[in-house]
């Protein structure tokens, strides 16, 4: 890439790939235990008992490791910080040694009321290492307009 992109460089539809993150065991069961008083993040005969193989990865942490990986995205970009009217849909459990990628699609772009500046609509997907769609984040970010314009 020769550098970062403005919000005219960008389209509905366009796709970009972020990182690959690994679910550490160590960091998981940590941030479990600090963050989230339910056993089936720490324990796992807690989470067996539920039905689960082992421990499962509660829902900051996979979010944590999600923002990870969209940071490639935003360095592609010439953001600004927003991240407004965040979704999240947790759609499938995530385990330790699971291989996290993600990519980000563009749904819509809209210039900004305030000039020099543009809002993306986006969806970001993690898929593990069995391509399933575990975890899918929509939010809206503001990226700066090129200088001297070429509006969409």
């Amino acid at each position: 890439m020769v550098g970062k992109l403005y919000f005219s460089d960008i389209n509905t539809g366009d796709l970009f790939a972020g990182a690959t993150v690994t679910v550490d065991r160590e960091e998981m069961l940590d941030f479990g235990r600090r963050f989230d008083d339910q056993p089936m993040h720490y324990d796992a005969a807690a989470a067996k008992a539920l039905g689960f193989p082992d421990v499962v990865a509660c829902g900051a942490y996979t979010f944590a490791l999600s923002s990870k990986a969209a940071t490639h995205v935003w360095q592609q970009w010439h953001f600004l910080p927003s991240g407004l009217g965040v979704q999240l849909d947790f759609l499938a459990p995530v385990f330790a040694g699971d291989v996290l990628t993600s990519e980000m699609e563009v749904l819509d772009t809209r210039l900004s009321s305030k000039p020099g500046r543009g809002w993306l609509d986006t969806i970001l997907r993690c898929t593990n290492q069995n391509v399933e769609v575990v975890f899918t984040t929509k939010a809206h970010f503001l990226l700066r307009e090129r200088p001297g314009g070429t509006e969409k």
